[in-house]
């Protein structure tokens, strides 16, 4: 019958194989969830493993115990004379490994926690300890900032283990940022003077003492004191609005209620493990992130959010890599590329050869270097060695073919912008606005050294946090956004955390919140609102121990943080004066429904792209419409592409906004009979080409459109700004539309 059999593998095997071999493993990972395997219940052995017991605890009851826990049941565990002889070299090992990760601060993790599951600082004292627990000598040991994660009540711990090692014989060689590590120091070599092109001497070397009294070093001022991070002469007491989550219990999270008051800088502190992280990445974030952006995470375990509708987006920035390929760079990540793309496409002599700005991407054909596929290097594979890149002989690193290389603005090709630094890339595009002002972003949060098109991979977590808070920074702010910042101080010097901190309140003052993790009491004691949790890590840990502005938490003595930051609190400081503040927001305070959202923060585009337009702008052409036609029902948000608005009586829908690019809304009018001429409405409307725009935008849809269709007319607007249509002439169209759409089609 010529019909053919076809062997269907099945649903889950497909979705297996996808997500396996990399396809649509980032939109998969969302539908995954590990869970205890059947067969075993979880406790990774076989059967006849599981019923050896050591003293009634099994292999899988033992590795669930926390670090301290074990060592207590070791320390505890009586021998006879014949086991002595046959583990009692293992149990010595035994204990003293266990002794010195619970030395290191990390007593409160179990012995089964998964690796992945780790934070670097946490990973990184893990294998300090089995070189501790080694006992060599003569060894040179080079550590990469230790103290992150770590709480300024363990540092001491950790100082003491680094000095075990050198008295053994050892050099210790650590690269810090934090103060109390450096004043411990035997030797200090500091580097500088700035950054990046502007460093790579060393600056000042000696004792702690010596450093601090060299005057041209910035590391030796801020250890004498001759420099600080001020405390600020006011603490923002809020909006008066708050975010509060209910019932949170995941992982050690004790069931509580925890308030985030708006319009506020707030740092979540605790000793490590005390339920920092579980709190703010995965219980609120989380959730935000599935009421506010549609996403699909798993939160942690909580009863409910209160205050959602206060805020109108959340934004996550943490210290993963920009990108993973050379390809990526701080320039593409930012979006500054892609205007100097379009400013480079409309120089005279671009526009006379055809050029667009996909012509200056190293990413596609036709502009790039197709020797080395816009890499600038190439990958020389070594067989048994690790592969090499070396310079592309063809293009010399430019990543561009040499009719690219021709187009030059103020003497300098695509490539030389790329090799620039953000400083000299801002003196240089000085004059355009829409560039220099991402370019002033990146300044502001101390990367003005970097590289425009340094590749991704090369920057510290530090630098690639830095990035994204300088993207966030560019963007049009609604006033109304939560940021969550984890440990943004890692990798930076005294001087970088005071420029972060002008950054970070700068955002406050614009009506945002901004809630950091944070062990750096610098940035602690600049805080208006302090979240303690503890008191200590792990079980022990989950509690809210004080909440408050700093000066109330360094007064509760439960709290090992406020104890420590009590020194950098003068004792004649009084109280704070708070600045009382009533709530400020673009939109009258009221629940914004999800559908309502998706449209005004740009969730209907194809791809994550900054946009022209605002919500703002959205909301405020839906209020002129209803001004001038009071006929005009109250719109409709839940279709995913656009809004639409109907005249009250008539079954048929009359306006509809389409939301889904990221240059213009589409205003879509139907009237029963043509009013308008195109060359005539656009005249009357006074809208400018795209290219007219200060700064010019690169666009090809026209301004105004007319179209004939079987049910009437529709006339299209593309509008980005409503300094642009609350006009009267938009008015009278208006009103001319809504009258036309009640008469019948001719």
């Amino acid at each position: 019958d010529g019909s053919t059999d076809y062997h269907f593998a099945g649903v889950v095997n497909q979705l297996t194989e996808l997500y396996e071999t990399g396809h649509y493993a980032r939109d998969l990972a969302a539908l995954i969830r590990d869970l205890p395997c059947p067969a075993c219940g979880g406790e990774r052995v076989r059967a006849e493993a599981r019923v050896v017991r050591l003293r009634g605890k099994t292999i899988k009851e033992i590795t669930d115990l926390t670090l301290r826990e074990a060592l207590e049941f070791f320390t505890g565990l009586e021998l006879t004379e014949g086991e002595q002889e046959i583990v009692g070299e293992v149990m010595r090992e035994i204990r003293t490994r266990l002794r010195f990760l619970c030395d290191l601060g990390l007593d409160y993790l179990t012995l089964s926690r998964p690796a992945p599951t780790l934070s670097g600082g946490e990973a990184q004292r893990i294998r300090l300890a089995s070189q501790i627990g080694s006992g060599l000598t003569g060894v040179l040991y080079v550590l990469d900032e230790p103290t992150i994660g770590l709480h300024p009540r363990d540092t001491q711990r950790l100082l003491t283990a680094l000095k075990h090692l050198r008295d053994l014989g050892n050099t210790v060689i650590v690269v810090e940022h934090d103060a109390e590590t450096i004043r411990n120091a035997d030797f200090i070599l500091d580097f500088g003077p700035g950054a990046g092109i502007n460093g790579g001497r060393i600056v000042a070397q000696g004792s702690p003492a010596e450093v601090a009294r060299q005057g041209h070093s910035l590391t030796g001022q801020y250890l004498s004191g001759r420099k600080s991070i001020p405390l600020p002469r006011r603490r923002r007491a809020g909006n008066g609005l708050s975010l509060v989550v209910r019932g949170a219990r995941h992982h050690n999270l004790k069931n509580i209620d925890v308030r985030f008051p708006l319009g506020t800088f707030i740092c979540v502190t605790g000793v490590s493990g005390s339920g920092k992280s579980s709190l703010v990445n995965e219980v609120l974030y989380r959730a935000l992130a599935n009421e506010l952006h549609r996403a699909r995470y798993s939160p942690g375990q909580h009863e409910g959010l209160e205050g959602v509708e206060y805020i109108d987006k959340v934004i996550a920035i943490d210290q993963s890599p920009i990108g993973t390929t050379p390809r990526s760079d701080p320039a593409t990540y930012v979006g500054v590329f892609d205007e100097i793309r379009a400013l480079y496409a409309m120089l005279p002599e671009s526009r006379a050869r055809g050029y667009t700005p996909a012509r200056f991407s190293f990413n596609r054909p036709g502009g790039r270097c197709e020797a080395c596929w816009g890499y600038g290097y190439r990958k020389i594979e070594m067989h048994f060695l690790a592969d090499v890149w070396v310079k592309c002989e063809v293009c010399n690193g430019a990543r561009y073919n040499q009719e690219t290389l021709q187009i030059k603005y103020r003497d300098q090709s695509i490539a030389d912008v790329l090799n620039m630094t953000v400083a000299e890339a801002r003196e240089h595009f000085a004059e355009i606005p829409r560039v220099r002002r991402i370019l002033q972003t990146l300044a502001d949060v101390g990367l003005d050294y970097l590289r425009l098109g340094q590749s991704a991979p090369t920057l510290s977590g530090g630098e690639a946090q830095r990035v994204k808070l300088a993207k966030e920074l560019s963007r049009p702010s609604t006033g109304q956004t939560l940021y969550l910042l984890d440990e943004p101080t890692t990798g930076l010097h005294f001087e970088d955390v005071k420029r972060l901190l002008e950054v970070l309140n700068r955002l406050v003052d614009a009506g945002n919140t901004v809630v950091c993790i944070e062990h750096n009491l610098e940035v602690i004691k600049t805080a208006d609102y302090i979240i303690d949790l503890g008191p200590e890590g792990g079980e022990e840990g989950g509690y809210v121990v004080a909440a408050g502005p700093p000066e109330e938490v360094a007064a509760c003595e439960e709290s090992h943080t406020g104890r420590i930051l009590r020194e950098y609190l003068p004792p004649n400081r009084g109280e704070p004066v708070v600045i009382v503040r009533e709530a400020s927001t673009p939109y009258p305070v009221k629940p914004l429904s999800r559908a309502e959202r998706w449209h005004k923060l740009h969730l209907a585009f194809a791809q994550e792209r900054d946009a022209l337009w605002t919500g703002e702008d959205l909301q405020a052409f839906i209020d002129l419409v209803r001004e001038v036609a009071p006929e005009v029902s109250a719109p409709n948000w839940e279709h995913p592409e656009y809004v639409e608005l109907r005249v009250e009586g008539v079954k048929r829908w009359w306006c509809r906004i389409k939301t889904t690019h990221p240059i213009y809304f589409r205003v879509m009018l139907r009237a029963g009979r043509n009013p308008f001429g195109e060359g005539e409405l656009r005249q009357r409307l006074g809208l400018q080409p795209w290219l007219a725009l200060e700064p010019p935008v690169e666009c090809r849809t026209p301004r105004v459109a007319v179209k004939r269709r079987p049910e009437g007319w529709e006339v299209w607007l593309h509008l980005w700004s409503r300094r642009e249509f609350d006009t009267a002439a938009l008015r009278e169209v208006i009103r001319e539309m809504v009258e036309g759409f009640k008469t019948p089609s001719m």
